[in-house]
């Protein structure tokens, strides 16, 4: 992995700087450009982002040497959840406009740049990328150290019975114990996770930071240099520190940790150096720039999207030290949204003609009409099937197929909020229709999007901390019932609970069976919230349409996601187990 993740930093390095030189189209923006001015801003921008973002790499590294700032510390979760919030923030309001900005350019070819929404499609395959490599990866580790604990465990017995005596193999599985068998433990297990999440996230880091380092290397006017230093800086700083904090968990040898933070540090220097010594052939508005860059940017928001909120905040969120303790949950969103809205801070009437359209009321009323039935028809069949799969052997949920048909449906959901909902809240937000005043000069519908993604990582994360609270306070109660019951009866009985791993006597504790079942039941209902909004939105905008050129596509795509989006939602609902009337209403 390693070794993957210093070849294709030095790929970006090399052969990123030789795409982006190409014969412009469009007219540059009127700036005062000033080349020895310009040059003094970048090369303090060189030894300030180095210097900012050397130590925050390494200050959470060095915590391990300070009581305080050590993982298992409740500063620690706090620090690396404001840290997440930069870099979550990194990722939707600054790199995904700029993918945008790129790939809708008017200096690139309408055909095929403005017929596909290709800013959303790269930053979800770059997601979809992030989950594969991230899924692939921790397997590799997990079996290579398997295959290791099985070859020492044969060794130790060879060398046992070479003595002349036999001996008893003991080793610790994940929930209790295995005798003569071979498992990885949940700290090994937890480790193995940290390496992969670090260096999957140096990877999306090196990526934004080489481009954002060229466009800043290339540019001549001191007016847009001078606010970008102190925002790079800003950003370096904490996106070190939620690095650092990934290796400072994952326990790398110091040769390796050595390696992480000089990659981290001289990105951003680097990649500004190679943009002063092309500026003089580089054209940012040359469609081969605009289309490298953007394609760049898209995929690095994907990532940095991606392992801000499933592999720093979810996991972090989710860690039963959180979710045991409400203060500490409460501070660590505070912080989460300081730490996405602080880089927030370093960034009338319509006049535009409709388009043309044909416009036929009876005959888009009749598409209409038939929109509204085979939508209600697919997404009820689409989410009673899998409820209706528990009397289907083949669609158990304990069956692979029931899996696959879940990562396809989850597929058609990720598609829809990067490739269709997404582009068209950007082209409305950004419309020339809009004040330019209020809506051109801040990204919000990056940051709507990222503070939905945080709101609903929230209410996951407060609600399984209710739900499972609420389970323990009833068997706590039922414990308590139950012994008053036997003392009145004049005889005392010993209480014996099963914690999740091992045992605990007199105490109550959820199992892992229930933990997992309360899991299903937020994911779920949140889930359902999320596709409602949606769909409504989507269904007014269809309904008020009067073209049937508009709405006679739109019937068999909707018709597609409803019954797809159905299919997810139903597997959730299947996994929650709830009871009749719950199902019900979640299904109408």
């Amino acid at each position: 992995m390693s070794k993957f993740l210093f070849s294709c930093c030095v790929f970006i390095l090399l052969v990123a700087p030789t795409l982006v030189v190409g014969e412009c189209t469009c007219d540059t923006e009127d700036e005062e450009r000033n080349k020895s001015e310009a040059l003094k801003y970048k090369l303090t921008a060189i030894a300030s982002i180095l210097i900012a973002g050397a130590i925050g790499v390494c200050l959470p590294i060095a915590g391990r040497a300070i009581p305080s700032l050590r993982p298992e510390k409740d500063i620690f979760f706090i620090i690396k959840a404001f840290a997440a919030g930069v870099i979550l923030s990194t990722g939707f309001i600054h790199v995904l406009p700029d993918a945008f900005e790129n790939l809708t350019s008017p200096c690139l070819n309408k055909n095929p740049w403005d017929k596909f929404p290709f800013t959303g499609f790269v930053a979800m395959m770059a997601a979809i990328g992030t989950l594969m490599v991230d899924a692939f990866a921790t397997s590799y580790y997990q079996k290579s150290n398997l295959r290791m604990a099985e070859a020492n465990k044969g060794d130790e017995e060879k060398s046992v019975d070479e003595n002349g005596s036999r001996v008893h193999v003991h080793t610790h599985a994940t929930h209790g114990h295995a005798h003569g068998s071979v498992s990885l433990d949940q700290a090994d297990t937890q480790l193995l996770r940290h390496r992969v999440i670090s260096q999957v996230l140096e990877l999306g880091i090196v990526v934004h930071s080489v481009i954002i380092g060229i466009s800043l290397g290339t540019s001549e006017s001191p007016k847009t240099i001078k606010p970008l230093v102190a925002a790079l800086t800003f950003h370096q700083f904490f996106e070190g520190m939620g690095l650092g904090g990934c290796i400072s968990q994952a326990k790398f040898k110091g040769g390796a940790v050595a390696i992480m933070v000089l990659f981290f540090s001289l990105t951003t220097p680097v990649g500004i150096g190679i943009g002063i010594g092309i500026s003089n052939v580089y054209d940012e508005n040359s469609p081969t720039a605009l289309i490298v860059e953007g394609v760049f940017n898209a995929a690095s928001a994907g990532i940095l999207i991606y392992m801000s909120l499933v592999d720093l905040l979810a996991a972090d969120f989710m860690n039963p030290k959180m979710q045991t303790n409400l203060r500490l949950q409460i501070w660590s969103n505070i912080s989460l949204l300081l730490g996405a809205g602080s880089p927030t801070l370093v960034v009338g009437e319509c006049t535009c003609d409709t388009e043309d359209e044909e416009r036929n009321k009876s005959e888009a009323l009749k598409y209409k009409l038939a929109a509204i039935a085979s939508i209600l028809i697919a997404g009820a069949i689409g989410v009673c099937l899998p409820i209706a799969g528990r009397a289907i052997p083949s669609l158990r949920l304990e069956k692979d197929i029931f899996f696959i048909i879940k990562g396809f449906a989850a597929g058609v959901i990720l598609s829809t909020g990067f490739i269709h909902v997404l582009p068209d809240a950007f082209e409305s937000l950004t419309s020339p229709c809009l004040n330019e005043n209020t809506w051109g000069k801040f990204p919000f519908t990056g940051f709507v999007a990222m503070m939905a993604a945080i709101g609903t990582l929230m209410v996951d994360a407060f609600a399984t901390s209710y739900y499972q609270k609420s389970n323990l306070r009833m068997a706590e109660a039922n414990k308590g019932d139950e012994e008053k019951n036997v003392d009145e009866n004049g005889s005392r009985v010993h209480v014996h609970t099963h914690a999740t791993h091992g045992h605990a006597h007199g105490s109550v504790s959820l199992d892992q069976a229930d933990t997992q079942l309360l899991r299903h039941r937020v994911i779920s209902q949140v889930l359902e919230l999320g596709i409602v909004v949606h769909s409504v939105i989507i269904g007014i905008s269809l309904g008020a349409s009067e073209s049937p050129k508009t709405i006679k596509p739109l019937v068999a795509a909707l018709t597609f996601h409803q019954f797809f989006e159905g299919m997810g939602l139903g597997g959730c609902i299947s996994q929650a187990k709830f009871k009749g009337g719950a199902v019900a209403i979640m299904v109408l």
